[in-house]
């Protein structure tokens, strides 16, 4: 992949430091005035759709290393719940994902953890590189998401959806989940804005970043391969087995990034599950090679 020359430049961006700071401030100031068990269940429930099903399955796995097929209107679907994780746009997220893979560890990496564990976090996105910023130049690191014209429009409409989710919420909080009879009850409806919006959001945020962070920090290097990338299993744990890094950086295309039984991987049994059922294709899966930890380069089995 060849980097375009604005990659050299950084801009801090104020809009990034606003909007994740009034994020995290939001859900801190209201978790606690704002508790209700209908809230700590809409985070849970959003926590596994915009994290899982959006960024790991669909951003990850599936539009960024093309570890199987699925129809259109999933691809779809789970874009949408991708975007919702307020993490850019999927034409953003995967192009920066890819540059990442094609230089991880080096000074051209967007968020190289030998620049620091802060960097690899978040600091990337306070100084934040041109060509992951401005999308006439980050479209060309994925030109076949470009063409897709929902892709676009959710590159362009991230906040917009989030919004209408919010309102979705707060109507579901107020009307039916509330307490006040034949009204509207806006505590509920709060708390559910609180807990399924910030609150989840902050999770998701600090979940994906710790896939730059820390699994390229502690873990394994168990393949032995020359970047920082480790197999976590805390970070597997937390962010649905895409902790089993260093696996993934070993061969990138595999669906299937915790190659053993022990080493689980929730986005994988999702995977396997949609596989079964007839929904997914052509499913790039490791071949396990008795007596060794590594894996044939692109082989696949069928099972």
């Amino acid at each position: 992949m060849k980097l375009r020359p604005s990659w050299q430049q950084t801009q801090f961006s104020w809009r990034n430091v606003l909007w994740i700071g009034a994020v995290h401030l939001i859900a801190l100031a209201g978790a606690v005035p704002f508790f209700s068990w209908q809230g700590l269940i809409a985070f849970g429930i959003l926590y596994y759709v915009t994290g899982m099903l959006g960024i790991t399955f669909c951003f990850h796995r599936l539009l960024t290393h093309h570890g199987y097929t699925a129809p259109r209107w999933l691809e779809n679907f789970t874009a949408l719940c991708g975007t919702l994780a307020c993490q850019g746009g999927p034409i953003n997220w995967v192009a920066t994902h890819r540059v990442h893979h094609a230089y991880s560890d080096t000074p051209r990496d967007p968020h190289d953890v030998t620049r620091g564990f802060w960097h690899s976090h978040a600091g990337w996105l306070v100084n934040l590189r041109c060509d992951i910023r401005d999308y006439e130049d980050y479209k060309n690191y994925a030109p076949d998401l470009v063409k897709r014209p929902f892709f676009v429009f959710l590159e362009n409409n991230m906040i917009f959806v989030q919004v209408i989710l919010g309102g979705l919420l707060f109507l579901l909080g107020g009307f039916v989940f509330g307490k006040v009879a034949g009204g509207f009850d806006l505590f509920m409806g709060l708390s559910l804005i609180v807990y399924g919006i910030f609150l989840r959001m902050v999770a998701v945020y600090h979940i994906t970043w710790f896939v730059n962070s820390a699994a390229h920090t502690w873990g394994d290097n168990a393949n032995k391969i020359s970047d920082h990338s480790k197999n976590n299993w805390w970070v597997a744990l937390l962010a649905f087995g895409e902790g089993w890094h260093n696996n993934h950086h070993a061969h990138a295309r595999f669906a299937r990034h915790g190659w053993y039984w022990w080493q689980f991987d929730q986005t994988w049994i999702l995977i396997r599950c949609l596989e079964a059922v007839g929904i997914l294709k052509d499913v790039v899966r490791p071949v396990l090679e008795e007596g060794t930890r590594s894996q044939p380069d692109g082989a696949t089995a069928k099972t």
